[in-house]
């Protein structure tokens, strides 16, 4: 059975600790540290390598395989489209159309390449279609999903087999195998990761 310990990460840094603080000594700033219970691995496990080392002069690729959103400064911005297998972080104030911004990206690349999944914790289903609809998306290609738990993100993931998978937003994924809030950095660092590891 693993063992559990508690560790206090600030929410505005990331800095963590043994024991609670009132004023984190990284940032400086107050009561910005919570309790996170973090399970301790009892057994090491061998890890072989899946991969070999190659010279860069014979790596393969192709520079022009990216999936594009058919919205061109946007593609600009990601140096030509999206890169399969990567992560991207699209950030910016409340209110300033991050979700119509992927929303429309969404519908571009599910036009071209195949089915795309829009995983929306901030949004029902029905609202998202009202969105599309005043945007005038339409797709065969692309699903909307209602979801916050990463674990069900999986399995949705594992069913459709997307080509492409946006989720709105990160601060309200959450994973069961931390303890912590959704939004808080433990939960958001790990999301991440374990979508990374997916990609």
């Amino acid at each position: 059975m693993a063992r559990t310990k508690s560790v206090y990460s600030c929410q505005s840094c990331g800095y963590q600790t043994g024991k609670w603080l009132g004023r984190c000594p990284a940032c400086g700033e107050w009561n910005t540290l919570v309790e996170e219970i973090i399970s301790a691995k009892t057994a090491k496990t061998a890890t072989t390598a899946s991969s070999s080392p190659q010279l860069l002069s014979e790596v393969s690729y192709d520079p022009e395989y990216r999936f594009s959103t058919n919205i061109d400064e946007f593609d600009r911005v990601l140096g030509g489209g999206v890169v399969p297998g990567s992560v991207i972080l699209v950030g910016g104030d409340p209110g300033i159309c991050k979700s119509t911004l992927l929303l429309q990206a969404s519908a571009g690349m599910a036009k071209h390449n195949g089915p795309l999944l829009y995983v929306s914790g901030e949004e029902s289903a029905s609202q998202i279609k009202l969105c599309a609809q005043r945007l005038k998306i339409t797709s065969d290609k692309l699903y909307v999903v209602s979801e916050t738990c990463l674990e069900a993100i999986r399995q949705h993931i594992s069913g459709l087999k997307p080509q492409v998978l946006i989720l709105d937003s990160i601060q309200t994924a959450y994973t069961n195998q931390l303890d912590s809030a959704p939004g808080s950095i433990a939960q958001v660092r790990q999301v991440t990761a374990d979508l990374l590891r997916l990609s």
